[in-house]
């Protein structure tokens, strides 16, 4: 499912990054969780037209609606791109192998 909040059309940033990284690390700051930049903007590919791609990968089911509601609230920040979140507990084995290998984790 995607944040739909595409309204430029310049490359993200640093701080649009950290923002959504930031929403992200505190909605689950009480949950054991692995938080990765994957795609584009973690190989240096990203063109203007790209989204940004972001995976968690839980030890333990989240509870229902958790990832909805992140993604809402980047939908509603400032961050002009439109935001990819996937939970890596629910996607196949080869696709989760492939963010673990070539995503960028983030940390708290």
């Amino acid at each position: 499912m995607r944040c739909l909040i595409w309204k430029g059309a310049t490359l993200a940033s640093e701080q649009d990054l950290n923002k959504i990284r930031q929403i992200i690390v505190a909605n689950l700051k009480e949950y054991p969780v692995r938080i990765f930049l994957f795609g584009s903007h973690a190989t240096g590919r990203a063109a203007i037209t790209s989204d940004i791609d972001v995976a968690v990968f839980p030890e333990k089911n989240l509870p229902a609606g958790l990832l909805s509601q992140i993604r809402e609230e980047i939908e509603n920040s400032n961050v002009p791109y439109p935001v990819d979140l996937v939970d890596l507990s629910q996607a196949d084995e080869d696709f989760r192998q492939r963010v673990l290998k070539e995503g960028i984790e983030w940390t708290a």
